[in-house]
């Protein structure tokens, strides 16, 4: 991650990208849907080694990511507990942005198989026009600007189990670890009023020094998951993902849940390229030295990649 102190300054975003409806998001995963269910029958039987590539023991895959993200936070104060924070609508925020994804699967035996992935998005925002005064910590900002930066990092780590598994088709239960890094950082300047003085002023001063508010946290988040993989046919196979959970452990409280869909396709024995499209919401709440507060980010989106197995 970056030092997140080291917000830039910069002039107010213009073009933001559109937003899609929750129901848009879920079409995107529900057209392979039908293609999968059908996929489900019974393979008729096949001669061993028409589908090498479906089996290699190792898979690398690299490509990019463009999601579509809603990310709400929270920064308690100490004397007052603020409402989220939208930071794509409220704080200028880009919704959408590409990134570069990847990872590798080891299929270490017949049954037994490890994944992993990880991406990093770093995105910057400006707002110096808002009608209402917005609320940080025990800071509330009646006008002026605000610079933010807001990075997140994603990895997981999985571990695979075969219940059924041939040469064409393989149903694995998954559980592992999803690690979230997300940190949020708000430079603040103009008319700002500090609640944690007491009684609020009749009107906000200028503030001398800009203050900083940010918070940052990572959060180790297990998982557990069902997926489907099948051929098509010798070069064309498909999965289908779904994994997710809950927890509250000590001073963190966290839920997440991942749907994935992809179409692989190998026009040679050892290369090939895929489509995919990704769903992830998180949710962390925490009160501590790391994070006083709450991140809930939720992204949904295509991811094209090249892939090399051997």
């Amino acid at each position: 991650m970056r030092d997140i102190q080291d917000i830039p300054q910069r002039s107010a975003q213009e073009g933001k990208p559109s937003r899609f409806e929750a129901m848009r998001r879920m079409a995107f995963l529900a057209a392979l849907l039908p293609l999968l269910s059908g996929l489900a029958l019974p393979a008729a039987a096949q001669e061993n080694g028409k589908y090498p590539g479906f089996n290699d023991p190792f898979k690398v895959y690299v490509g990019g990511f463009s999601p579509q993200l809603k990310t709400k936070i929270t920064i308690n104060g100490d004397n007052v507990t603020p409402p989220p924070i939208d930071i794509e609508d409220v704080l200028g925020v880009s919704d959408g942005e590409s990134v570069v994804w990847g990872g590798v699967q080891w299929t270490i035996s017949r049954r037994n198989s490890i994944e992993f992935e990880f991406f990093q998005l770093n995105r910057d925002g400006f707002i110096d026009l808002f009608p209402e005064p917005i609320e940080v910590g025990d800071l509330i900002i009646e006008n002026g600007t605000i610079n933010s930066a807001f990075d997140i990092g994603v990895s997981r780590l999985t571990y695979g189990f075969s219940l059924m598994r041939s040469e064409r088709m393989n149903l694995k239960v998954k559980a592992g670890l999803h690690i979230a890094d997300m940190a949020v950082g708000l430079q603040l300047m103009g008319a700002v009023c500090d609640v944690g003085l007491g009684e609020m002023p009749p009107g906000c001063p200028v503030a001398q020094t800009p203050p900083l508010e940010s918070e940052d946290v990572t959060a180790p988040l297990p998982h557990f998951g069902v997926s489907y993989s099948y051929a098509i046919s010798e070069k064309i196979a498909a999965r289908f993902q779904v994994i997710g959970f809950a927890l509250e452990i000590d001073n963190i409280d966290g839920s997440l849940v991942e749907i994935d869909a992809d179409i692989d396709w190998k026009p040679w024995r050892h290369f090939g390229f895929g489509l995919g499209l990704r769903y992830f919401n998180a949710n962390v709440e925490a009160q501590g030295s790391n994070l006083n507060g709450e991140f809930d980010l939720e992204y949904y989106g295509p991811a094209v990649y090249v892939s090399g197995s051997f």
